[in-house]
């Protein structure tokens, strides 16, 4: 008889090759959830990480800082000792082959769309910011049971098998947020026999009797041009507050959108609302299934810089108010106002003549999505949907309005066979080429690689469009005037780089006195009657005088459109 020892690995049959994970919400202090991770180690050693970013947000994040009171066992119980070896990284010493319980307490109070929050009326968690990986076992079956109270109703993409959800790897697993409450509403629509869900917070009454066929609409305009929509099912998580709050993040089925207050929604807030679940679905094409190479797969434990990030978010940006407009969800006067907002934020914007357009999307991981020092940047949502709108005109003009940028979207999308495609800064620049004919390589280089507003291209754009262009000036005083804005309180925010007085002051000071008149005292008409003025400023260390004088000058410029008939944006 052979006596073969056989690897502690092998276990008997109904130990499953699965990592199981279990969140607790209850009776725990005050905003904590409790996560435990069991698998089975295949390696001595096991280290178990928390992701260094999410997806839709391309800067570090700092999610270790929630993480408290870490414990392991073995499946005896035997506690196991714990060592840190890096920000993010946890080592459990034991050997190759046993079965691992690993727990700890997450902090959940950062209510965003990209964050987790849990009280005693609301669980709501983006897995990405709580749950960690086994490190080498990042493509094993995942198994997730939710312990909430028995009150709540839970909303998410993720499906379910009995008792727990189920995902096939840790990437996916990470790529599914989860709500619950006992006040969740559901509504329901479908497109093409694919239910879509809207889950809400609040009720019925906080809506429009048209929410549900304005979804419809921009889902049906989405689909169509794409040809395809890539899951079985879609879910939107609508999470409405009491207070001021704008913010979501796409995934892969689904969407968080965190909208406040919540008495303004059905009126005030709706455009955002509809905009901003518009921008989120059409990400479940660009980004969540085409990528830049750099993300397929998503590597969540480090850095992945892309220069691209004009096509992940710039033509999201753009197009996800497009198809409001095209769909007729709002009329063509409030997409013409969304223009003017998304021009005004352009011209406003002074790092245009400091960083390109790639060179900002690289960069996000430096500053992220902070204002960092002045015009530094630009931003790749918002100069991002500019180039997006010149890209769009370039392809109607080089093929008499032929082909579009939402065409030259399908063609990725029907690039490969797979539901996942990759593109490069290359691969973009030739399939744009290719189908402009050649005739805008200088430019598109610009556009993309240059510095500058692209204020001549912009009016060459809308000429072919027919829409009439003009520019305005800023309504502030100071900043058309002499080229700073400041705020209510008379605190710089921004200074052109063209203003006379860029060496006088800078972001964060703050004027006190006019002609030795406190500045609550002043009044704006009275200024403007004057030729010059002395300032005093302080920068809360020093204060010093100024003397502001008018000229021809004017600053704070911006291109504002007015459409009329003709016109061929919607043909």
């Amino acid at each position: 008889m052979l006596n073969i020892a056989l690897p502690r690995l092998f276990r008997p049959r109904n130990m499953k090759n699965v990592i199981e994970y279990q969140i607790d919400s209850s009776d725990l202090s005050s905003n904590f959830i409790q996560i435990r991770i069991s698998f089975i180690s295949t390696k001595e050693n096991p280290v178990l990480k928390i992701a260094a970013w999410r997806p839709g947000r391309y800067t570090l994040q700092n999610y270790a800082a929630n993480v408290r009171d870490c414990s392991a066992s073995d499946e005896k119980g035997n506690s196991l000792s714990i060592e840190k070896t890096s920000k993010n990284d946890w080592q459990v010493k034991v050997a190759e082959g046993e079965k691992i319980t690993f727990s700890y307490l997450y902090y959940s109070r950062q209510m965003d769309a990209g964050g987790c929050w849990a009280d005693e009326e609301l669980f709501y968690i983006n897995t990405i910011a709580c749950l960690m990986a086994v490190d080498g076992q990042e493509d094993v079956s995942c198994e997730l049971k939710l312990n909430v109270p028995t009150s709540f109703k839970i909303a998410t993409g993720m499906q379910k098998q009995g008792d727990v959800y189920v995902a096939d790897s840790f990437i996916a697993l990470s790529d599914f947020p989860m709500m619950a409450t006992p006040t969740l509403n559901t509504f329901k629509y479908e497109v093409h026999g694919i239910p879509f869900y809207i889950h809400s917070t609040v009720d019925a009454t906080h809506y429009p009797e048209t929410l549900l066929s304005d979804f419809e609409k921009f889902t049906i305009a989405q689909i169509q041009d794409f040809g395809s929509f890539p899951e079985k099912e879609y879910h939107f998580l609508l999470v409405i507050l009491p207070y001021q709050h704008y913010h979501g993040v796409e995934h892969r089925n689904s969407t968080v959108i965190c909208l406040g207050p919540a008495f303004d929604i059905k009126e005030k807030l709706y455009t955002e609302l509809i905009g901003i679940c518009s921008h989120e679905l059409y990400h479940t094409w660009n980004i969540c299934k085409i990528r830049p190479a750099e993300m397929l797969p998503y590597r969540l434990f480090e850095p992945n810089y892309f220069k691209t990030g004009f096509i992940a978010e710039g033509v999201t940006t753009y197009l996800g108010d497009y198809y409001l407009g095209l769909s007729q969800v709002f009329t063509q006067e409030w997409y013409q106002n969304e223009l003017n907002i998304l021009l005004k934020r352009h011209f406003y914007s002074f790092g245009n003549n400091h960083l390109s357009l790639a060179d900002s999307s690289f960069d996000l991981w430096i500053d992220g999505y902070d204002a960092g020092i002045p015009n530094r940047k630009v931003s790749i949502y918002v100069k991002g949907a500019i180039v997006a709108l010149l890209m769009d005109t370039a392809l109607r003009k080089s093929t008499n309005n032929a082909t579009n940028l939402r065409d030259m979207m399908r063609k990725l999308w029907d690039s490969s066979s797979s539901i996942y495609k990759s593109y490069t800064e290359d691969s973009i620049a030739s399939l744009f080429h290719e189908l402009t004919s050649n005739t805008y390589i200088n430019a598109y280089n610009k556009w993309i690689f240059g510095l500058g507003d692209l204020k001549s291209d912009l009016i060459t754009a809308f000429a072919y469009l027919n829409i009439d262009v003009k520019e305005e000036v800023h309504s502030n005083f100071f900043a058309r005037t002499f080229g700073f804005l400041c705020d209510t309180n008379f605190i710089v925010q921004l200074v052109d780089d063209a203003s006379p007085y860029i060496t006088k002051l800078g972001k964060g000071d703050r004027l006190l006195r006019i002609n030795s008149l406190p500045l609550a005292e002043c009044v704006i008409e009275e200024l403007e009657k004057l030729d010059s003025m002395f300032v005093d400023i302080t920068n809360g260390i020093q204060t010093w005088e100024v003397e502001l004088k008018r000229s021809e000058s004017l600053y704070f410029m911006a291109l504002q459109v007015a459409f009329k008939d003709g016109l061929k944006l919607f043909a």
